[in-house]
């Protein structure tokens, strides 16, 4: 018998119930086009839409499994990936915001996007070689795009890592 409420669909519910407290905080703000131009407020709205999207989704891949598979959450290269996982990514994610705030935006979001992708690609495929090229290439990729977006096409202040 299918269990009807697994990790997957709880962390929904969670993201769901976060995300509708941030959707709650963006009423108050201006909305994101009141000068003609997307303002401030534009990229929240469009993460708060992303995030929405992306709990249904969640729940519909999860409805429709005919089977709970324990062969998802196996890993030939990576013991215990169910609990390695999470941990990683929250332990990676707190170090980007400490270092967010040392070393600035370049700095930090090229060593948590290089991190995070060289666990992800280690997972995937179990070879050292590729997994670093991969994800030096998806570092630097990603970087770059996040500086072009922030600060060129809107122009927002990046802190980036002074001497």
């Amino acid at each position: 018998m299918q269990r009807l409420l697994n990790g997957q669909i709880l962390f929904a519910v969670i993201l769901l119930a976060l995300n509708s407290i941030y959707a709650s905080q963006l009423l108050t703000m201006r909305p994101p086009f009141a000068t003609g131009e997307p303002g401030p407020t534009f990229l929240p709205y469009i993460l708060c839409l992303f995030v929405y999207g992306a709990s249904v989704h969640i729940f519909f891949v999860e409805f429709r499994k005919r089977s709970v598979s324990q062969a998802g959450e196996m890993s030939s290269y990576v013991p215990r990936i169910g609990l390695v996982g999470p941990v990683v990514a929250i332990g990676l994610s707190a170090l980007f915001i400490i270092a967010f705030f040392f070393v600035g935006y370049l700095a930090a979001t090229a060593l948590y996007t290089f991190l995070m992708s060289l666990f992800f690609n280690y997972e995937q495929d179990g070879t050292w070689g590729s997994a670093l090229v991969r994800s030096a290439l998806t570092a630097v990729v990603v970087t770059t795009f996040g500086w072009l977006f922030f600060v060129v096409l809107f122009d927002l202040y990046l802190p980036v890592w002074e001497l």
